[in-house]
């Protein structure tokens, strides 16, 4: 089975990160009683806009997660730290405690339907 998530190298050019960041597929979240989108993510994390909140650095977070636009509820939940809360640019960076095999099948799901649907899409 090839891994999208594992094989993907770089989004604008080269990074010096364990994990890389991937724009696509776009994750809604709720995380601190709001519901945001994902800028990017990561095996390690998730950058997180349109955040308004007041989460500080190193503050443990539970973000709840799906795969944009589908019609699922808010069932897989993810347990992270704060990064990162920049308030002017409404972005919270948020990296995970533990990535197990469920939230990483829930990314190979999300990365193989965004895959899918614009192999399938006419030209």
């Amino acid at each position: 089975m090839t891994s999208f998530t594992m094989g993907f190298r770089q989004v604008r050019g080269p990074e010096h990160r364990r994990d890389k960041r991937l724009p696509l597929p776009i994750f809604s979240v709720r995380v601190d009683g709001q519901e945001a989108e994902t800028v990017n993510w990561s095996l390690g994390g998730l950058l997180i806009g349109n955040y308004q909140g007041h989460l500080l650095v190193e503050m443990p977070v539970e973000i709840a997660i799906k795969i944009k636009d589908e019609h699922a509820e808010f069932d897989m939940k993810i347990a992270a730290r704060v990064v990162r809360n920049d308030r002017e640019k409404k972005l919270l960076a948020v990296k995970f405690d533990e990535l197990n095999p469920a939230i990483y099948d829930f990314f190979e799901r999300g990365f193989t339907k965004r895959f899918h649907r614009r192999e399938r899409s006419p030209a």
